[in-house]
């Protein structure tokens, strides 16, 4: 049986050759608690650092989906607002409309009150007109210029027709969007009035709905209204177009808020999952 002779040479190089692959896990164990990183380069862990990749692009593609969202939710809560605050109007509107139709032979107090809903109309359309950013998010597609405008009587809507395609969807998640707009045709409608000249009344043209025909034709009748009978009864009655104009505006207010919390919680899962995917 042969005997194998180890030489001091051979030795050497065994030693040599541990020293260095120590060296080089030292190296690397020091790599990994600067970096504070398992993987620091491809040939680390191939099958982690495909996991890793992985995990990074579903991070960003989160991150986009949350600006999405907190833009979305921006919006809506504005909507949400604005609508609350055109229901408290409208409140005001049934206020004076009651008192009014008591008004039996004080056409001065008519006048009054005809004033303050003219006022009340100015400031529906101001609220047609909010912004965010320079962004009006009532006016469909049509962002970059104020939906509403009044010229006297006449209050025109210029943003994207409640006929054509007027909703603005966002992104909150992979094949899931949300439209987060109202339109503002059918939150306010619109007013075209043709003035007869005494003694004939206005006429209203066809295409004017919503609470700003409703306040428009209140207002005539106010400022035209005697005291009669008859008269007192038509400014009674708007108290039920005003109820259904409200109506109309808590509908579209029920719908933005429901997608309101939809976005709340889709928030809240980005966030969860961000937290997961981001542990050590």
């Amino acid at each position: 049986m042969g005997i194998n002779r180890i030489t001091s040479s051979f030795l050497s190089r065994q030693s040599v050759f541990w020293l260095n692959q120590n060296l080089s896990m030292l190296s690397e164990t020091q790599t990994k608690l600067s970096s504070n990183q398992n993987i620091n380069k491809p040939s680390d862990d191939p099958v982690g650092l495909t996991r890793i990749l992985d995990l990074t692009n579903t991070l960003r593609t989160d991150e986009r989906y949350k600006k999405n969202v907190e833009d979305a939710i921006s919006e809506v809560n504005t909507a949400d607002t604005v609508m609350t605050n055109m229901v408290t109007l409208i409140q005001r509107a049934q206020e004076l409309t009651t008192r009014a139709a008591n008004f039996t032979n004080n056409q001065d107090g008519r006048q009054a009150i005809a004033l303050e809903i003219d006022q009340i109309i100015n400031q529906l359309v101001q609220l047609g007109n909010t912004d965010i950013g320079g962004k009006y998010i009532f006016g469909g597609m049509k962002t970059n210029t104020p939906p509403f405008t009044r010229i006297g009587d006449d209050i025109i809507y210029n943003g994207t027709p409640a006929t054509q395609s007027w909703q603005r969807t966002v992104e909150v998640s992979r094949g899931v969007q949300l439209t987060v707009n109202v339109n503002g045709a059918e939150l306010l409608g619109s007013v075209q009035v043709t003035t007869a000249g005494p003694p004939l009344p206005p006429v209203f043209a066809a295409g004017s709905q919503g609470i700003f025909k409703t306040l428009i034709e209140l207002k005539q009748d106010l400022i035209n209204g005697d005291g009669e009978p008859n008269q007192l009864s038509e400014i009674s009655a708007r108290l039920d177009d005003l109820t259904n104009d409200m109506t109309t505006i808590l509908g579209k207010q029920a719908v933005i808020g429901a997608v309101g919390n939809r976005l709340d919680l889709t928030q809240g899962r980005i966030e969860e999952r961000k937290s997961i995917l981001t542990q050590h």
